[in-house]
């Protein structure tokens, strides 16, 4: 009995671990932020979020994924995921507000800061954004906001202010 128990032993020891390898690599894979269920992991284990947290609007700036997302804990904001290699990202930064509130930050993304804007409402038509500068208000610049589209410019300097609202079709402003 022992020697047939010893014949079965290695191979069996060799099936369970690369069985745990294979789980260990899948479990893994899941938060590889290759795809948006992959970030929704991702961002559901951020605890402040709640446990059901949807990716709703995403866009891409050199390289960095931008997501939209609303949380069950009546949250939304932005999260910002940069590239790692072989179409992997890794979790960067995020901003969360309250959802009947616009959102706001600033992201560096390859030495470049970026303002981004998002409003998370249907039937949006555009926004419009007005830097100060050294106290001298710029032109106001008007953008798509349709299809809850995340809005971002470069940012003008890096001291600045700015002011921003979104109006939807039916002409209701939000700030």
């Amino acid at each position: 009995m022992n020697m047939k128990l010893k014949k079965y032993i290695a191979p069996l020891a060799m099936i369970i671990i690369a069985g745990l390898l294979i789980g260990f690599f899948i479990s893994q894979s899941k938060f590889d932020g290759s795809t948006t269920e992959s970030r929704e992991l991702r961002l559901k284990e951020i605890s402040s979020l709640g446990t059901v947290t949807t990716i709703d609007q995403e866009i891409t700036i050199d390289g960095y994924i931008i997501s939209g997302y609303t949380a069950k804990n009546d949250q939304h904001g932005l999260a910002v995921f940069a590239p790692t290699g072989n179409g992997y990202y890794e979790f960067q930064t995020n901003v969360t507000g309250p959802k009947d509130k616009l959102v706001f930050t600033i992201v560096t993304i390859n030495k470049i800061s970026y303002s981004l804007f998002w409003a998370n409402k249907a039937n949006l038509d555009y926004a419009d954004i007005t830097y100060t500068i050294d106290n001298k208000t710029e032109k106001t610049i008007k953008l798509d906001a349709q299809n809850n589209k995340i809005i971002y410019l470069e940012a003008p300097s890096n001291d600045f202010s700015v002011e921003y609202n979104f109006v939807d079709v039916n002409g209701m402003r939000y700030e």
